[in-house]
């Protein structure tokens, strides 16, 4: 299914979870807890099919290149791609945004949207790193 861009109410929270975000990726802490808190969310949706397992395996993928950029392992993630990714996260991670989470499959396709919509945005970013985890990580 082809994911849209973003509406404008969409883009008006994402905006201030991006201003909450420049301030989480200067503190490995709140960092740390905001990855925590996407994992145990996947946690919850990880058996599901679908749209869901996509989204599943992509949120997997960005929580990889977060950990291994705040231990210092990866070191070519871009500030302003940080930033972002983090920003998705808590939009994700969030209960109440554009479409609260409550709302069967509307919920679960406002946070796709978002989170597609920065995959997009930062592709050559996650292609980079997959390729470095394919480096660093293969048998």
């Amino acid at each position: 299914m082809e994911q849209e861009e973003p509406s404008k109410k969409q883009l008006r929270f994402f905006e201030k979870f991006k201003k909450k975000a420049q301030q989480i990726v200067n503190d490995n802490a709140a960092l740390r807890s905001t990855l925590v808190k996407a994992q145990e969310k996947l946690a919850a949706s990880d058996s599901d099919e679908g749209l869901k397992g996509k989204l599943v395996e992509y949120v997997k993928l960005v929580l990889r290149m977060l950990t291994n950029t705040i231990n210092g392992n990866y070191k070519g993630l871009p500030w302003q791609t940080l930033v972002m990714i983090v920003a998705g996260l808590l939009y994700f991670i969030a209960p109440l945004d554009a479409l609260p989470d409550f709302i069967p499959v509307a919920g679960l396709v406002d946070d796709a949207t978002i989170l597609v919509w920065l995959g997009k945005c930062f592709q050559d970013d996650l292609n980079n790193y997959k390729k470095w985890e394919e480096v660093n990580f293969s048998d």
